[in-house]
């Protein structure tokens, strides 16, 4: 296990809007953007409980862990690993009623964990699309489910979610990843909604292409490609890893997840990548027919 993270109580001024020395949940946080926001957090004086499957601290091995302490929460400084399957939503009242127990309140909530999956719509099954929606989208709304009424008591709150670019531009051969992060924007801006009598925050992080595990980790569907999609396919995949690979450090995305949980008035919704801000901007105003072109260009020629 790596050194845990010591508070430091100088770090705990300055804030613009919300203060620190605060409770966050960062799910996914064993690994990429939420480890990396997991430790940002704890490194600048909050106490974190950074959620995983296997309730594994970032850089910790991913092999059984040992020595587990009801609530399955044990101290490292201050980021606690919690064990918590998203996709279930008895183990997500128990996490959050876990680190209840034991803080009395949670004022941000960081919604990283995120699975991936490729393949031709034509051989998608329903079960494919579940499973994707089930982490992505719905793991999401079981947190909201337990960590509102929390916010709402203690009359404050912030909740990001980690969304993507390629919620606003479908790629091919990703489809169904695509759709799961375009209805996780759409939850955040409702949610704002509803949620601004309350003095909570909702934001979503839409990154761009970003270096992490999570290219390795990307599943394939179980059905076979049909030969007819074969080659436009790979040709898809392999300039998707090859520019992930070649994208920000996870600790980027970090800094503006922090940002925006520190922020007064924190934006609804924050594209990350210079050149995934031009054309997120320029989408708004030519016809959908170019953008449908710019992207053939990019993934299947």
């Amino acid at each position: 296990m790596d050194k845990p993270v010591t508070n430091s109580p100088s770090a705990a001024s300055g804030t613009e809007g919300f203060s620190r020395n605060r409770v966050v949940l960062v799910t996914g946080a064993s690994s990429g953007i939420g480890a990396a926001t997991a430790l940002l957090f704890a490194e600048r004086g909050y106490t974190v409980y950074g959620a995983s499957r296997r309730g594994l601290l970032p850089g910790q091995d991913q092999g059984p862990r040992r020595n587990a302490v009801p609530p399955q929460i044990s101290h490292a400084g201050v980021l606690y690993p919690l064990v918590m399957d998203v996709t279930g939503q008895a183990a997500v009242a128990a996490g959050v009623e876990g680190i209840l127990r034991r803080e009395g309140r949670l004022d941000v909530l960081v919604h990283a964990a995120g699975d991936g999956l490729s393949g031709p719509i034509e051989v998608s099954a329903a079960e494919d699309a579940a499973r994707q929606m089930d982490v992505n989208y719905f793991g999401a709304l079981r947190l909201l489910n337990a960590v509102l009424p929390v916010m709402r008591k203690q009359g404050e709150g912030r909740v990001i979610l980690l969304g993507s670019v390629g919620g606003i531009f479908s790629l091919p051969f990703q489809t169904l990843y695509s759709s799961s992060k375009a209805a996780l924007a759409m939850l955040g801006d409702g949610l704002r909604l509803e949620l601004k009598p309350f003095n909570i925050h909702s934001s979503v992080i839409l990154p761009g292409d970003v270096k992490t595990g999570f290219t390795a980790a990307r599943r394939q569907l179980q059905s076979p490609c049909p030969e007819a999609y074969r080659q436009a396919m790979e040709r898809s995949i392999s300039t998707m890893e090859r520019d992930e690979q070649g994208g920000m450090s996870p600790e980027k995305i970090a800094r503006v997840i922090l940002k925006t949980a520190e922020a007064k008035r924190p934006r609804a919704r924050l594209v990350v990548g210079g050149s995934y801000r031009i054309m997120v901007f320029l989408n708004r105003f030519l016809p959908y027919s170019i953008t449908e072109k710019l992207i053939r260009l990019a993934y299947l020629q």
